[in-house]
């Protein structure tokens, strides 16, 4: 096999490994940046009858972090689902790193023992079937939009999507070079022995 038929299918492969890669990337990334779309729709008058304001208000009943991710540090893969009041139709999704999250345990930790009796308020945006948190508060303190919405999701956002845009087009190239590439015929130069 010449090394250009293997360089052909590297090329395709690889294309289509970074494609993979970014569509997976992009389910995760997915509600968070739908919940900004949706929040500023709204506020700049487009798709208002869509988004409604969520404010609620309970003790948290019910919280799990997803095993794969949990406690990675990794934008949009590290979260917290949360359910309230022991209502299991509503669940809320906290997207948030380890710095924001050790602000936010010195007035609220979701594994402190007495975490089900401080009462919360949350605002959140619906998203599917879930609510993405967009701002908490107790009486002992806050974690605020601009930390929360600003300062990481819409920031890890654009850089998510920035990311995807880029391994989707170096992905397609790929593929578009591998299917169209033709491998030179390299013609072995005849030895003087053989040509008399």
């Amino acid at each position: 096999m010449s090394v250009f038929r293997v360089r052909k299918v590297a090329f395709i492969n690889f294309g289509l490994l970074l494609i993979f890669l970014a569509s997976w990337i992009s389910w995760y990334i997915y509600p968070v940046a739908r919940s900004i779309t949706k929040e500023f729709s709204s506020e700049y008058g487009f798709a208002a009858a869509e988004f409604e304001d969520h404010v609620f208000y309970g003790k948290v009943s019910y919280a799990a972090i997803p095993s794969l991710f949990g406690g990675s540090n990794i934008p949009f893969f590290d979260k917290i689902f949360f359910q309230i009041n022991g209502d299991s139709g509503a669940t809320f999704v906290l997207y948030a790193n380890d710095e924001i999250l050790d602000r936010m345990a010195e007035w609220y930790d979701f594994s402190a023992a007495n975490a089900s009796e401080v009462p919360l308020e949350i605002y959140a945006v619906k998203v599917g079937d879930k609510f993405i948190v967009k701002s908490m508060a107790s009486t002992d303190g806050e974690l605020s939009w601009e930390e929360l919405s600003v300062d990481y999701h819409f920031y890890w956002c654009f850089v998510g999507l920035s990311l995807i845009a880029l391994m989707m087009i170096v992905g397609l190239v790929l593929v578009v070079v591998g299917i169209v590439h033709k491998p030179r015929h390299v013609i072995s130069p005849v030895s003087v022995e053989n040509a008399e």
